[in-house]
């Protein structure tokens, strides 16, 4: 299990060096940037929607990662899931934004692939806390079978 746990501390490492650092800060920053010479006046316009994007990315994909590397699997995962949140809303502003392009619904390949780094960080955490989930389910097993106190029994009778 300790090599299946640095295996996917790796690809962690990797989506976010490439998923996160270049395409979910360095892109909406050039966007910000440069404007209308990289994208859709109608996109570089809409500022809300990049500083969002650099949000998210943050709190889902850089914040995540270095918790994993602290070792601290929980945060981890929870701020993980708040970066998915983020993405449905960002996926929600671009489509309320490209509603009126055929064919298109904005740049949804480069911010989606942090459902599969909060399905990874999930599963990092089920795989670090393993001990801790089998012995959650030991109590719940014993505490299940032992046995239940009668109403109708004396309280000296054993």
């Amino acid at each position: 299990m300790k090599v299946l746990s640095i295996i996917l501390k790796i690809v962690e490492t990797g989506i976010v060096c490439i998923w996160g650092v270049i395409v979910g800060i360095l892109f909406p920053v050039c966007i910000m940037a440069f404007g209308a010479e990289i994208v859709p006046s109608d996109i570089a316009a809409r500022t809300d929607i990049m500083i969002v994007w650099l949000c998210v990315a943050f709190i889902g994909y850089v914040l995540p990662a270095a918790f994993v590397l602290g070792k601290h699997y929980r945060l981890a995962a929870a701020f993980s899931v708040a970066g998915l949140i983020g993405v449905f809303v960002l996926d929600g502003m671009f489509d309320a934004l490209y509603a009126h392009v055929e064919n298109s619904s904005g740049p949804d390949n480069l911010y989606l692939p942090l459902i599969f780094a909060t399905l990874l960080d999930i599963f990092i955490l089920a795989v670090e806390e393993r001990a801790n989930i089998a012995k959650l389910f030991a109590d719940s097993k014993a505490k299940k079978e032992e046995k239940a106190p009668s109403i109708l029994a004396d309280g000296d009778d054993k």
